[in-house]
């Protein structure tokens, strides 16, 4: 960030102090910001200057460190005398410095002990994963599903969550997110990610953001809030009616979108501004209905089926399978929720190398025939060198597992392998890189005599082979990496981290037919 949007930032986040409305993360980015700049730091002492004369000789702008009890007054008294006795001894800058002293014990003391409003129970925490708020209904960090959810305002810091109205509207919202549940048909959104879906009996639903107030019409749609800067409002099917705020939209016709649309509306005009769609950001439900997709995998009779939906701990993939394989999600050095929208339902978000997080289940049923195959969707932000979709393989170059299903080396093209009873690696390949930033099913079938690669529901690539081998040393399922042959950790060659998105991972012990890998294809919508 350039010294110009730090100085921004400073700036709001002293607006807000002021408000007495800075949230727990805001005291925490304002104490980096002035420990790492030394004219920031330089800045707020003068302003504590100010505000310490305005308070001390005015009584004004009290909201910036109302005292709790005596002992916090008596505190800052005694700083305000020794301040104006000592002021041509030390200076302006000692002072300001035992004043920000003060003034720090006052704010966090008054953070701890002057809980947010709570008023009259408004809806229902319906769905949780991994999520953890600032502070809950009572006080509560780690929140539980079903709890009644009361008027007032929350700050979710990790995870995702849905809300259920008893007039049907249901919220998801993906933190980091700051909101007010205002009563049972308005939110305000300050900052952060929700996505709604309004039946006909919740009309006239509403959500509050930066620069406008969003009116459903029973609709889908999703809305984007970045705090004292703009909001987006994407219309996936339905329509909304946007009214405007700002300095300059008081005159402005309110803005009308439909199904497809999508507006962004600067905070400080409350003008809007067309965009694109993009609903590829928003996850709209953490319910995990059995899809016409998933009910066709399951008629296959897949070994494991990782459909990629929200678990309630966050930690885990559930397999939808007979089988009962779940896996685990590994977290390198990135913080949950692993999920965002997928191709069907939700997806397994993974960031690559930089990342590091993928998923393992240490078990499961190998192919024992000659035949094999595995369907997944994919989304590719990059292509890291040898990015792993699915692998049961390890690193050393004698330790050659079932398959290995990813992007060729550096070029990035998709590939397969299978170690054959010849003692050589049998491979194929498509004959261009995987394109980025879209969707594509992919899947590949040893059939017992050939091995064949396919894209978007075409074959691409085939070769022969005699009998499929196992490495019985190699027993688990890595999900976006490479296993060491331990099976406990990335074989640390190459990482084989996947960069994007994964969904609807399925294997089968025994061979689809190309009609089948084409159904599957077709039934979600083909690629975008």
């Amino acid at each position: 960030m350039d010294g110009s949007h730090q100085e921004l930032e400073f700036q709001r986040l002293l607006g807000h102090m002021t408000e007495g409305g800075l949230s727990h993360t805001e005291h925490q980015r304002l104490g980096v910001l002035i420990e790492s700049d030394p004219t920031l730091r330089h800045h707020y002492l003068d302003y504590c200057q100010m505000h310490a004369i305005l308070r001390s000789e005015h009584g004004l702008l009290t909201a910036i460190s109302t005292p709790s009890n005596r002992s916090d007054e008596a505190s800052l008294a005694y700083v305000r005398d020794k301040w104006i006795s000592r002021r041509g001894l030390f200076g302006w800058t000692a002072a300001a410095s035992i004043l920000i002293a003060a003034f720090g014990i006052a704010l966090l003391t008054n953070s701890r002990e002057k809980p947010p409003y709570r008023g009259a129970e408004t809806a229902v925490l319906s769905k949780v994963v991994g999520a953890r708020f600032n502070y809950g209904v009572n006080g509560e960090t780690r929140p539980s599903e079903g709890v009644r959810l009361r008027e007032g305002l929350y700050e979710l810091l990790n995870g995702l969550i849905e809300i259920q109205y008893e007039s049907g509207a249901i919220l998801v919202l993906r933190a980091p997110a700051t909101f007010n549940l205002v009563d049972s048909a308005s939110v305000q959104l300050k900052d952060g990610q929700l996505s709604a879906h309004v039946p006909p009996a919740a009309k006239g639903f509403r959500i509050e953001s930066p620069g406008a107030t969003v009116i459903d019409l029973g609709t889908d749609f999703a809305v984007q809030a970045v705090r004292n800067k703009e909001s987006e409002v994407h219309v996936f099917q339905g329509e909304v009616i946007v009214d405007l705020h700002g300095g300059k939209s008081k005159s402005v016709e309110k803005l009308r979108l439909v199904s497809g649309e999508a507006a962004r509306v600067d905070f400080f005009t409350g003008m809007p501004s067309g965009i694109d769609l993009d609903a590829k950001r928003f996850l709209r439900s953490l319910r995990g209905e059995t899809s016409s997709y998933a009910q066709t995998v399951l008629d296959l009779d897949p070994a494991v089926y990782y459909r990629m939906e929200p678990t309630s701990d966050g930690k885990r993939l559930i397999d939808s399978s007979a089988s009962g394989a779940d896996a685990t999600i590994h977290f390198g050095k990135e913080n949950m929720p692993a999920w965002t929208a997928g191709k069907v339902g939700a997806a397994l978000a993974l960031g690559g190398p930089a990342e590091q997080t993928y998923a393992s289940a240490s078990q499961y049923p190998q192919a024992k025939g000659n035949m094999l195959s595995v369907a997944a969707w994919v989304y590719a932000n990059s292509r890291p060198r040898w990015a792993s979709i699915a692998k049961n393989w390890a690193g050393g170059d004698e330790d050659k597992g079932q398959f290995h299903f990813g992007l060729f080396q550096d070029d990035g093209e998709l590939e397969v392998h299978i170690f054959d009873s010849s003692g050589e690696e049998v491979f194929v390949s498509d004959h261009e890189p995987l394109p980025l930033d879209k969707w594509h099913h992919v899947a590949f079938v040893a059939d017992g005599s050939m091995l064949r690669l396919y894209r978007n529901g075409q074959e691409v690539a085939a070769a022969a082979y005699h009998q499929m081998q196992r490495d019985p040393r190699i027993s688990a399922l890595a999900i976006g990496t490479k296993l060491n042959l331990r099976g406990e950790a990335p074989e640390e060659h190459d990482f084989n981290m996947w960069d994007g998105r994964l969904d609807e991972l399925a294997i089968f012990n025994h061979a689809l037919t190309a009609g089948q890998v084409r159904e599957l294809y077709e039934l979600a919508g083909g690629a975008d």
